[in-house]
């Protein structure tokens, strides 16, 4: 029996050998990479980074080794990053901030391509097994970039560059027309600028080439990958030349005018003219302005070099004159020492349009200029003034500046230098060594509130306005990335007359200092006309995301941040209600007004930007005790920038503000919603050429004579006239 059991097992084995052996002898059949592409690394520093789906939906929580599907997008913002791995070539992708990048195709089992899609931002390729341009390939709206076993970097901001540089190794790309080049490295091509292989300077390519490193993927992996595949298929041949544009095979050296190109380019962004048509009081005029900007840093500054004329360019008697003044005179219209100087120096300040170095709270901050944003302090008393609001029917030149010294700081302002009227500052103090929290006393003044009054200032008294404050301001965390500051301020309005006003409805207001406007102790509420407003603000994602929220009280004629973007359009209402105030206090004395203001911002570089406010008050009857909706304020500015539609490629800015906004809605005001309580603009511009726009304006302005003076509605109405601006401009980037 044993016998038997073991030469079965002999004849088994013998059975069983040859199939053992032959297996042993064939070569083991690897089973080929998984044709995909995976999220290996992202960093989410914006909190607005985004994986989406085909249908535009975010993919919810994306995690490290995730598979992206076709048509599936990445979307970064300021500060984010993400890393992406091919997994059946070992191609390794860096996606950097502020980009949109879609995978739209993959290579199939049998054959086929990678093709990836850049709407706007940059990225960097390091590929693996690529043997050749039509096996991947990534586009922009100019151009096709491919791959070649290289190392490249690609740039797109539409209508303005579509840029391929090569690290190491060479790219490929081709424009619209079919022009095809081979990029060596070290050298860089834009499709929407010559399209020719030009020497990246060694400082811009080691820049970027730190810039675009990788976090979590190793490079030098991914370049030993490509290496080994190289030498077992071979290296890629060149592009082939096009019939009509031959391409080089080898990037041709770099010109002796590269200086000249790059002084070029700088004065491309330096230098802007514009040509077109500008309505001004109901008079067209045609306009050729320079533009000069210039950008470093934190320091920002454009000059205004207009000429604005009715019929001969050459004729300056055609010119228009901002507030009767001959800009272009230098004093050569003037006679006497004094004024000749105050002329040129007048008409030389009108060439700046603004100087600006830093922001507030800063600790060294200035803006010099046509400015539509000027804040004191928490901005209880003056927050976003604007002396631009008529820009450029009214051309200011003010002034804005503040210095922290660490133990205490100032601010100061003036609406114009040449011819102030409008002026004050802030004093602040830390008592406390270590400890950021401050106590500041303000005050604002304007000195000539009347001077634009239907009928002449005299009417009024001439008066002055006098607004002292007080404010505490507590900073829990206050940096770049993240704040949070808690502030309360107080404030008061004194009213201080020339002389006794002439209008016989105000009659019995003497001259002075009108102290009964906030001393009565015969009244209910013995101060009066005071406001008071305590809340907190901060901002989250490096000063992108901003919100402010604040509970205000006030009463009599004070009116919280009354020196706003649109004060100077206002003042003239509001002299008559303060006049109105001290001569029937009985009826507004003890009125009081409650509120909430809260507003938010948020700022995507390169996409878009979105600021809204509203105040929403309630004012209490002096009788009933009752509150009722009062005059409240609404605003909102959206500005798109370049390149983000990428079909039409268009961008600009949209900015309505308004006071008595929902009580006009309600009231079925209409187009009231555009009246002297309002400032609205917008801006819509189109690229022709690289160095051709065309723009068209939208403004409203307050109607002025020849001479500067408001236009008001009525012989009794406070507020002026509102005129309608549209323009069409011609700029050209010089």
């Amino acid at each position: 029996m044993r016998i038997r059991v073991t030469a079965a097992i002999a004849l088994a084995a013998l059975l069983v050998l040859p199939s053992v052996l032959s297996a042993q002898a064939a070569p083991a059949q690897a089973k080929p990479p998984a044709i995909s592409v995976t999220l290996e690394y992202f960093e989410n520093n914006s909190g607005i980074f985004d994986v989406k789906d085909t249908a535009g939906a975010s993919v919810p929580t994306p995690q490290f080794g995730d598979e992206l599907k076709l048509g599936w997008t990445i979307v970064t913002g300021k500060g984010d990053v993400a890393e992406l791995k091919m997994t059946h070539t070992g191609t390794i992708i860096k996606v950097s901030q502020n980009t949109n990048f879609t995978l739209s195709q993959l290579r199939g089992d049998t054959g086929g391509q990678d093709v990836f899609a850049l709407a706007v931002g940059k990225v960097r390729t390091v590929a693996g097994k690529a043997s050749g341009k039509d096996l991947y390939q990534i586009k922009t709206q100019s151009a096709v970039c491919g791959v070649r076993g290289s190392d490249i970097v690609i740039e797109s901001l539409p209508g303005t560059f579509d840029k391929l540089t090569t690290l190491e190794g060479t790219g490929w790309i081709q424009n619209l027309d079919g022009q095809a080049l081979d990029v060596a490295q070290g050298f860089a091509v834009d499709a929407l600028a010559g399209f020719q292989a030009v020497k990246v300077p060694q400082d811009v390519f080691d820049s970027l080439a730190n810039d675009m490193k990788f976090t979590k993927l190793d490079v030098n992996e991914t370049m030993a990958i490509n290496k080994a595949y190289q030498e077992t298929v071979g290296t890629p041949p060149p592009a082939p030349a096009q019939p009509a544009t031959p391409a080089p095979t080898t990037p041709p050296p770099p010109r002796k005018s590269t200086a000249l190109d790059n002084l070029m380019t700088a004065l491309h962004d330096i230098l802007g003219m514009e040509i077109g048509a500008l309505n001004i009081s109901g008079t067209t005029y045609q306009m050729v302005t320079l533009e000069p900007t210039f950008k470093i840093g934190s320091f920002k500054a454009a000059l205004y070099l207009p000429v604005i004329y009715t019929g001969d360019m050459f004729n300056p008697s055609d010119w228009y004159h901002p507030l009767g003044n001959n800009e272009w005179s230098f004093g050569t219209d003037k006679s006497g020492t004094i004024p000749i100087v105050e002329d040129f120096l007048t008409d030389l300040l009108l060439k700046i349009k603004y100087i600006e170095w830093g922001n507030q709270r800063d600790p060294f901050f200035f803006k010099v200029g046509n400015l539509e944003d000027i804040t004191i302090g928490h901005g209880l008393i003056m927050r976003d003034f604007a002396n631009d609001a008529d820009f450029p029917t009214v051309r200011r030149v003010g002034v804005n500046l503040g210095l922290d010294f660490g133990g205490f700081g100032f601010e100061a302002m003036v609406n114009d230098a040449a011819l102030p009227d409008i002026f004050g500052g802030r004093l602040y103090f830390r008592p406390i060594p270590g400890f950021k929290g401050a106590l500041g006393f303000s005050t604002l003044v304007d000195w000539n509130p009347g001077k634009d009054y239907n009928g002449g200032a005299a009417l009024v008294g001439d008066p002055i306005f006098f607004n002292p404050g007080v404010d505490l301001d507590l900073p829990f965390f206050e940096s770049d990335p993240f704040s949070i500051v808690a502030f309360a301020d107080g404030a008061l309005m004194v009213p201080y007359f020339r002389s006794p006003p002439t209008d016989p409805r105000y009659s019995g207001i003497p001259a002075g200092v009108a102290w009964n406007a906030v001393y009565d102790p015969t009244a209910a509420l013995p101060v009066k006309n005071w406001g008071a407003a305590a809340g907190l603000f901060g901002n989250l994602i490096i000063r992108d995301l901003t919100w402010r929220v604040e509970f205000r009280d006030y009463t009599g004629a004070f009116i919280p941040q009354i020196y706003s973007s649109d004060y100077e359009r206002q003042r003239s209402q509001f002299v008559s209600q303060v006049l109105g105030y001290l001569t029937n206090p009985t009826a507004v004395q003890d009125a009081q007004t409650l509120g909430i203001f809260g507003e938010g911002g948020i700022t995507l570089s390169r996409l878009f930007s979105l600021h809204l406010s509203y105040f929403w008050p309630w004012t209490q009857d002096p009788t009933t005790h009752n509150f009722t909706f009062a005059n409240d304020d609404f605003l909102v500015k959206f500005t798109l920038q370049k390149g983000v539609i990428p079909v039409v490629n268009i961008w600009g800015s949209i900015s309505y503000e308004r006071t008595n906004f929902i009580p006009t809605i309600m009231s079925g005001g209409g187009v009231k919603l555009f009246d002297a309580n309002t400032l609205v603009s917008a801006t819509i511009n189109y690229p022709v050429t690289d160095y051709l726009d065309v723009s068209l304006l939208y403004t409203t302005t307050a109607a002025r004579d020849s001479s500067g003076n408001l236009i008001y509605a009525s012989s009794t109405d406070m507020l002026p006239q509102l005129n309608t601006s549209l323009a069409i401009m011609t700029t050209v980037h010089l």
